[in-house]
């Protein structure tokens, strides 16, 4: 390798060295750099000596560059092209760094843009907008044919900008304005004119055709003139207030103003005088009023849904209307956590065609009215289940809703299949309506894979009580309703929601499940991706499974579409706020409930955690009959440690009818003073002679032989706890958020160090694994040393 010094000699020495920069005409392309390099020497210095240090690389110097102005702005490319001469070794390249050839055009030209199949004479290109093309086949060609050269150049590229921010789409075309639209309304007024047994006050909007409005809270609503659409169902004019709950958590239902075909009978809600103008036609006023249920405290037990009634920083700058509601904030512009409730255009045709054939049926006397809902995961099925039965709930006076998902349910927490019974539309999440279930089987898992036979047993056990016990109960047991209420009495339809496991035994399931069921209309929703389960055609499936469906009406849906709210929100973190909304809600406690009359929680007592709260203490010789075990591994728990088992598990409440219990001859039972009454290996009650009224947590359990009291939380009403003589553990645990104590701020519990609190545990994980792993970054390839 030559030196700049030993190059400096051999020009001092005369050799035929070029020594001057010449300007040279040059093709249209922009400024090129051409080297010319000098022979290579033989090397003095041995390669197998490590001692000697090659030289350091001088910089190479800038050469002045004639630009234009005008038109340099746009050509960024700058061509380099070495010699035929020279070697493609870096080594080569910097033997003569200070001897060129410097070629400047008369007018620089935006270049041709290089790619990569182009042919060996074109030059290799270097660029600090377009990287270089490494290819160890190009050879260099300064001289390059002007006809392949010759390009037209495009229009030069434009500078970049910013795209203008979209514009949020808008929740609420009303415009508010107090003492035109918007009234204020004392308690006093109310009683007099509008609610009689209202002793709160509220806020009366009145809205014209077409307009929207979205509230965000917990409020009561009520229809006072008009006709107006939320979330889907069409409510009009009625002294039965609607309670709404609308968290962020969950798409917002949107409140729009429609016209109605039918005549509307308004006459017997009295109008106060400062309203009577506002009752045109084509208009609606709306009565809101707070809703003091106590479910805005559930954010404080599971801290993952903290503020979802209340506005985020972002709504908060947007909102300039005060509602006078505590607790009811009204949103004009939508926000990146905040998604309303839209529903797609086969749906409503769905649903619209579910209506017409509800007259039809009732005409003629077809009284078979089951609805199934299936398809895939994260389509919307447990959505368009509750559409569907806010729909019939204004046709009919009760619904049927039979829930087979076991992890997502709509009335009761995860692991049952539950009959329910509704007498009203449902406007909120699940974990704003929990409820004592009419009839229920606890399976004890969010899915059925472990115990399938039980999960089916069960779902076949609640057909059968639909079948002879809810269809045709009205006709048996007639009962009062509120005057002018002229829905449906005599039939009460089911909405069946299955679960979105699809393939291999959950296909095998859903098919069982519709053989057991019967329906009259089938909702199935469509496919990206066929698979054995949901094989779909033009038709509906392409096979059926038993011929008495061939006069099954089908209609197919599209999925919902995914909002953000999926993402900031997982499945998991629903089922932990279903789970505690229920163990702190709060039902009827009526001495007696009619069998058909929903119990629906009224309340949340969030003012003590789960750990604070006072329990039953209960003597399990005396209270239970009877403790399973069910689920994968529960077969090899020996009755040695069933109170370990048991001790702060979630077990289900069964009532069992009387000798239907198997005995202890098949298992190894408990034995001695204070056992629980425990058989390992014994299969769960059958759901053909019990039922499941809810759930309880088992808060203490004494380790001591000689005793037999237990600690147990459960919000099921004292006259329906009485009966439930057996306890059934499956897979559910309580979650974490259950186990805190959200009063505290230095994370104790009840007053107990965090450190001594049992099933807790604070800090990295002891086992193996986990702790921190190290990575090694010292180790080299062999090119890299």
């Amino acid at each position: 390798m030559l030196s700049a010094v030993a190059a400096r000699k051999a020009r001092l020495e005369g050799k035929n060295v070029p020594t001057e920069v010449a300007l040279a005409p040059c093709p249209p392309p922009s400024l090129v750099l051409e080297k010319v390099a000098a022979p290579k020497p033989p090397s003095k210095r041995k390669p197998s000596d490590p001692s000697i240090k090659p030289p350091r690389k001088k910089k190479r110097p800038q050469p002045k560059r004639v630009i234009d102005n005008q038109t340099r702005y746009f050509a960024q490319d700058e061509l380099i092209t070495a010699a035929e001469n020279s070697d493609t070794s870096q080594n080569d390249m910097s033997v003569d760094e200070d001897r060129f050839e410097l070629h400047v055009p008369l007018a620089v030209q935006p270049s041709p843009p290089a790619s990569r199949g182009d042919d060996k004479k074109h030059p290799r290109a270097w660029s600090p907008s377009a990287p270089l093309v490494d290819s160890s086949d190009d050879e260099d060609n300064a001289a390059g044919d002007p006809a392949e050269n010759s390009y037209v150049p495009a229009a030069p590229p434009l500078p970049t900008a910013r795209s203008a921010p979209e514009t949020p789409s808008l929740l609420s075309t009303f415009q508010p304005i107090l003492g035109q639209n918007v009234f204020h309304v004392t308690p006093e007024d109310l009683a007099s004119h509008l609610t009689p047994q209202s002793k709160q006050k509220g806020t009366v909007f009145v809205l014209h055709l077409g307009d929207t409005v979205a509230f965000l809270g917990a409020y009561s609503l009520t229809i006072l003139h008009g006709t107006i659409s939320v979330a889907g169902v069409t409510l009009t004019p009625s002294h039965t207030p609607h309670h709404v709950f609308a968290p962020r958590s969950s798409p917002l239902p949107v409140i729009q103003c429609i016209s109605s075909n039918e005549r509307v009978q308004d006459g017997a809600i009295n109008l106060p005088p400062f309203l009577g103008t506002a009752a045109v036609q084509g208009s609606a006023i709306l009565l809101l009023q707070e809703l003091r249920t106590g479910v805005e405290g559930l954010g404080h037990v599971c801290r993952t849904f903290e503020d979802a009634f209340t506005p985020s920083r972002w709504q908060s700058s947007t909102m300039s209307f005060d509602t006078a509601l505590e607790g009811v904030h009204l949103l004009t512009q939508q926000t990146h956590d905040i998604s309303p409730f839209s529903m797609p255009a086969s749906w409503e045709a769905a649903l619209s065609a579910v209506e017409k054939n509800t007259s039809e049926r009732h005409e003629s006397g077809f009284s078979r009215q089951v609805y199934l809902v299936k398809g895939p995961r994260n389509a919307g099925k447990s959505t368009f289940s509750r559409c569907l039965l806010n729909r019939l709930s204004t046709r009919y006076r009760r619904v049927a809703f039979l829930e087979c998902d076991l992890g997502q349910s709509e009335f009761t927490p995860g692991g049952m299949v539950a009959l329910n019974i509704a007498d009203k539309p449902l406007f909120g999440p699940p974990f704003t309506h929990p409820s004592i279930p009419h009839s229920a089987h606890y399976i004890g898992a969010s899915s059925p894979r472990s115990s399938p036979s039980h999960y089916l047993d069960g779902i076949q056990a609640l057909i059968q009580s639909y079948d002879l016990d809810v269809q045709h109960a009205a006709l048996v047991e007639p009962e009062e309703h509120e005057e002018g209420d002229d829905r449906i009495a005599d039939v009460i339809p089911l909405v069946v929601n299955t679960m979105g496991w699809t393939k291999g035994l959950g296909a095998d399931l859903s098919r069982k499940i519709e053989e057991y069921i019967e329906p009259s209309d089938v909702f199935e929703f469509e496919t990206q991706v066929q698979d054995e389960g949901w094989a779909l055609s033009a038709g509906g499936p392409s096979q059926t499974p038993f011929p008495a469906l061939d006069a099954v009406r089908r209609h197919v849906l599209e999925p919902i579409r995914t909002s953000t709210l999926s993402s900031r929100y997982t499945p998991a973190d629903h089922r932990t706020l279903a789970i505690l909304s229920y163990f702190h809600a709060q039902f009827p406690s009526g001495a007696r409930i009619p069998p058909l009359c929903p119990a629906i929680a009224i309340s949340w007592n969030t003012a003590l955690p789960l750990c604070a709260q006072p329990p039953y203490e209960v003597d399990w010789n005396i209270t239970f009959d009877k403790v399973f075990l069910t689920g994968a591994g529960t077969e090899d728990v020996v009755p040695s440690e069933i109170r370990r088992v048991m001790n702060l598990a979630i077990v289900g409440l069964v009532s069992c009818e009387p000798d239907t219990l198997d005995g202890d001859s098949d298992g190894t039972a408990s034995e001695g003073v204070g056992a629980l009454p425990y058989t390992q290996d014994a299969p769960p009650p059958s759901p053909f002679s019990s039922k499941c009224y809810g759930l309880a947590l088992i808060r203490g359990l004494s380790l001591a032989p000689a005793s037999s009291l237990l600690h147990i939380l459960t919000p099921v009403p004292p006259h329906l706890f009485s009966t439930c003589r057996v306890l059934v553990k499956g897979e559910l645990e309580l979650p974490v958020w259950g186990m805190l104590d959200f009063r505290s701020a230095d994370g104790d519990v009840a007053g107990v160090e965090r450190g001594k609190v049992p099933y807790l545990r604070w800090g990295k994980g002891e086992g193996a694994g986990g702790e921190r792993r190290r990575f090694r970054r010292n180790l080299m390839r062999r090119g890299q040393m």
